[in-house]
């Protein structure tokens, strides 16, 4: 018995580390992609010559040079297609390690910008193989993909409930068409300057935001998504776990999703349902 307990132990405790190893060699490769980035941003030859792989491949088969052309020229683009002060956000990074020295890096990006004077927000998908070349990670092949229609709303969902924990008035004022109205989930008829006031005003303390039973309809330029948005927080009487049920009406207005109505109701606790 003795025997196997050290056994035991010692395979939990080789396990745990292992799981640390990768944890750092994941906060590096995060690291290194957002140093890869700025080279990008800089416009930095030497930088990108050191990150990108001889043999580096993408989904249309451009080589390491044709990459880095195309990268160093992306500043330039934007300026011929009009397209001023655009950001990039990567977010839900995962790191999966085949052996020692391939690593493959899936990530979200949100792009925001102007472009022609209107703003736009678009979402894609990014991922990266990286591979371990003479003690120094390199990217070996490159993949870009936009969201769907059906991605694209779901993500806007899940930002509305962080734009009401940190009351995000850009974020209400960009998402909601002209013309937007609300019924909100006391009954209160609102239209787009009513719901942002309210929304801004409202001195409750959302400390967490949970979504679950999203279904989508998509009809042309139409959308509808229904589900439950779980609230929990303070206000002035003390913790409140709120339960609503609520549908979005979106439309898509020059290439852009923008809610233009909304209904919400205070609903019994869901059993345990996943978005």
């Amino acid at each position: 018995m003795k025997k196997l307990l050290t056994v035991t132990l010692l395979t939990v405790l080789s396990v745990v580390s292992a799981l640390a190893q990768n944890g750092a060699k994941e906060q590096e490769l995060i690291r290194l992609q957002q140093e890869w980035r700025a080279a990008i941003e800089r416009g930095d030859r030497d930088a990108l010559n050191r990150f990108i792989a001889d043999d580096f491949s993408n989904r249309i088969g451009a080589s390491k040079a044709e990459q880095i052309e195309n990268s160093l020229k992306t500043k330039e683009r934007q300026a011929d297609q009009d397209i001023k002060n655009l950001t990039n956000t990567p977010f839900d990074y995962t790191v999966k390690f085949k052996g020692a020295d391939v690593a493959v890096m899936r990530f979200k990006v949100v792009d925001r910008g102007q472009y022609k004077g209107q703003e736009f927000t678009n979402y894609r998908y990014r991922m990266l193989v990286w591979m371990k070349r003479d003690g120094r990670w390199q990217i070996v092949e490159a993949d870009n993909s936009p969201f769907t229609d059906e991605q694209t709303l779901r993500q806007i969902e899940r930002e509305r409930g962080a734009a009401l924990k940190s009351k995000d008035k850009a974020w209400f004022e960009r998402t909601y068409a002209d013309g937007y109205t609300a019924i909100n989930w006391r009954g209160k008829p609102l239209d787009k300057t009513g719901e942002i006031a309210d929304n801004l005003a409202n001195t409750d303390s959302v400390t967490s935001d949970e979504l679950s039973e999203i279904k989508v309809h998509v009809d042309g330029d139409t959308a509808v998504v229904t589900g439950r948005l779980r609230l929990a927080g303070k206000d002035k009487n003390g913790g409140f776990d709120r339960n609503f049920i609520f549908a979005d009406t979106f439309v898509k207005r020059d290439g852009q999703w923008r809610v233009i109505s909304s209904q919400s109701s205070l609903a019994a606790p869901a059993a345990t349902a996943k978005n």
